[in-house]
C-alpha cells in the first residue's frame, strides 16, 4: 500500500464481526453440510465416501475443488424448478430518480462468494463507493491484529519440493479460484478509479 510503511498488499482486509473469513463454494457447501441440507449432506458425504475421507478433507485443494463441483451439480439439479419459479409477467427492472443525498447498500453471495457494494449519494453524484468482492475476503492479507487472511492461512507451512517451481503454493492459491483484478482497486472521494494493480 503506498505510504504505509509494513503493507504489502494493494487488497484490503475485511473482517465479519473481527474475524477471517472464507468465502465462496467451500463455505456454502460447508454452511449446508454442518445445517443438515439433505441435498448438499447426500452429496458431500458421496464425494467423502468415494475418497474414504472425514469431512475435514473439505478444507483443502481438494475440498475447494470438489465443493465448487458440487455447487454446480447442486444448480444443476435445481434449475428446472427455479426456471418454473419465474413469473414472466413481472417487471425487470423498477424505476428510481436519483435522490439529492443517499446511501444503498448491495449484497449478494456471487459465484466466487460473497459481493458487496456500498454507495453514498451527494448532490446527485457518488460522493463514496465502496466494494468488497470474494476474492477481497480471500486473499487479505494480515490485519492490524495479526490475522492472516484465508489464502494466507491455507500457505502457512506448505512444503515446497522446488522453490524455482513452486507448484504446491500455485495449487493452493488456484483453488481459491481467485481474482486479483476485482479484489485489488482504489478509489477517491468521487468514486472514480484511481490506479488498479494487478498482483501475479
Amino acid at each position: 500500500m503506498p505510504r504505509k510503511e509494513e503493507g504489502y498488499s494493494w487488497i484490503k482486509a475485511p473482517r465479519y464481526k473481527g474475524n477471517v473469513h472464507e468465502v465462496g463454494p467451500l463455505a456454502r457447501v460447508a454452511v449446508g453440510y454442518a445445517a443438515g441440507d439433505p441435498a448438499i449432506k447426500e452429496m458431500v458425504d458421496s464425494v467423502l465416501s468415494h475418497f474414504k475421507a472425514s469431512p475435514n478433507v473439505l478444507f483443502s485443494v481438494l475440498g475447494r475443488h470438489a465443493a465448487r463441483a458440487l455447487c454446480a451439480l447442486h444448480i444443476a439439479n435445481n434449475l428446472e424448478q427455479w426456471v418454473l419459479e419465474l413469473q414472466p409477467d413481472m417487471p425487470v427492472y423498477v424505476d428510481y430518480t436519483v435522490p439529492e443525498e443517499g446511501t444503498g447498500v448491495g449484497i449478494v453471495d456471487a459465484a466466487r462468494g460473497a459481493l458487496g457494494h456500498w454507495i453514498a449519494i451527494r448532490d446527485r453524484r457518488i460522493g463514496k463507493y465502496q466494494c468488497v468482492v470474494p476474492t477481497t475476503w480471500n486473499a487479505s492479507p494480515m490485519d492490524d491484529k495479526g490475522n492472516h487472511g484465508p489464502i494466507e492461512q491455507a500457505l502457512v507451512g506448505t512444503k515446497v519440493k522446488d522453490e524455482g517451481n513452486p507448484f504446491e503454493i500455485v495449487r493452493i492459491v488456484r483453488s481459491f479460484d481467485p481474482c486479483i483484478a476485482c479484489a485489488v482497486h482504489l478509489l477517491n472521494h468521487r468514486g472514480r478509479e484511481l490506479r488498479r494493480h494487478i498482483i501475479a
